[in-house]
């Protein structure tokens, strides 16, 4: 805790040992800190809530709603992407449902959670990927992402290649438009039912989207299609819920949910400095350090609810405020805890300093010169010195 959620150095974490009575050293603690990854991931699995499958028809009539994103996390000096965690988020609940580290090389995937039959499971562009998407149904959830014809390529119902810039053109000045689909996979064969929803945008986040794009393809030296342009002016809904259902309008209204996972995604960024990565990538604490960080918010999160309850925060009825200020507050008083500033003038100074003093190393402390040094306490500078 000292280490991950107060961001103290390892000499500083020694430090606060030994003035306590129990001398060591920053060596000391990096050997105990770097045996610590499994244990405190076993701990973040205890926390997390116990899936329980439906065991009867009748209980089967609840459904969750789960939001599953990712994001990365870069260590000092790094000139890439060093980790990625990848967290499912219920958004009614306001709670993590599940919480994972890998490294940068796992993309984003429906694949790296569990499914529950009674659950609708949402992403963006990102998770819609024929063979995740056909998974997710096989395992009785449903799916509701993003989507962009350039990943994912859809077939009508009759198995037909479905041409969805086609449909796009011919549209008019229809706002919105609904389509019966087939999801592919192209290595296995498999299929599943969905349903495409495209929503025209209006012209202002139209235009957003054009200078998005336009300022990516100018990065990466490519030339725009006019499809590209095009596909600025819809946003695309993949769903595999009946439109007899969830309409169209409710699927679009919806997916805006999806931005609570963002929320907490800052949350963890702004309040917690999960983004920042105190060792190198690859070191024996790194991992450790960003677990002890998902500690640390899951232990918020309980607290929280313990405190104050999650009725004026659940995303049914009549909300009335977000987790981030009782974060914030409850943040500072774990870090307080751990800290234990109350008891500091109890503390052995003296051995402290011993710890937390410069090591010998080529270049000395700077020092005040002893001619200036005299000066200051009155004394004349002779031509001697």
């Amino acid at each position: 805790m000292l280490y991950s959620a107060c961001d103290m150095s390892l000499r500083e974490v020694a430090g606060w040992f030994t003035g306590r009575g129990q001398r060591m050293t920053d060596e000391a603690v990096r050997g105990r800190l770097k045996c610590c990854a499994r244990w405190i991931e076993a701990l973040i699995g205890k926390m997390l809530p116990v899936v329980e499958q439906p065991q009867s028809p009748e209980r089967k009539k609840a459904w969750k709603l789960v939001i599953r994103d990712g994001s990365v996390v870069n260590g000092p000096g790094s000139q890439g992407t060093d980790y990625r965690f990848h967290l499912s988020f219920d958004p009614v609940e306001q709670k993590v449902d599940e919480l994972r580290l890998y490294d940068a090389k796992t993309s984003e995937s429906l694949k790296l959670f569990r499914h529950e039959e009674i659950a609708i499971e949402m992403g963006d562009r990102a998770y819609a990927k024929a063979s995740a998407l056909i998974g997710t149904r096989k395992a009785g959830a449903h799916f509701c992402v993003r989507m962009t014809p350039n990943y994912l390529a859809l077939r009508d119902r009759a198995g037909d290649k479905f041409d969805l810039i086609g449909q796009l053109q011919g549209a008019g000045e229809a706002v919105s438009l609904s389509f019966e689909v087939l999801v592919r996979d192209t290595k296995t064969g498999e299929t599943c039912e969905a349903y495409l929803h495209a929503h025209r945008l209006s012209e202002q986040e139209s235009n957003k989207a054009r200078r998005r794009v336009k300022r990516r393809a100018q990065k990466k030296g490519h030339t725009l299609r006019g499809n590209t342009l095009l596909l600025c002016d819809w946003l695309l809904v993949l769903t595999s819920v009946p439109p007899s259902e969830l309409p169209a309008k409710v699927i679009f209204e919806l997916y805006r949910v999806r931005w609570q996972v963002e929320l907490l995604i800052k949350r963890f960024k702004s309040l917690l400095n999960a983004d920042f990565l105190r060792a190198h990538a690859g070191s024996p604490l790194s991992e450790g350090y960003l677990l002890g960080k998902f500690l640390f918010a899951l232990l918020i999160e309980n607290r929280t609810f313990k405190r104050v309850g999650n009725d004026w925060m659940r995303m049914v009825g009549s909300r009335k405020a977000t987790c981030w200020r009782p974060w914030k507050l409850i943040a500072a008083e774990i870090k307080e805890a751990a800290l234990n500033t109350v008891d500091w003038d109890s503390l052995d100074w003296r051995e402290m300093l011993n710890v937390l003093g410069e090591r010998r190393r080529k270049r000395k402390l700077q020092l005040i010169p002893d001619a200036v040094a005299q000066w200051l306490r009155g004394k004349p500078v002779t031509d001697s010195l």
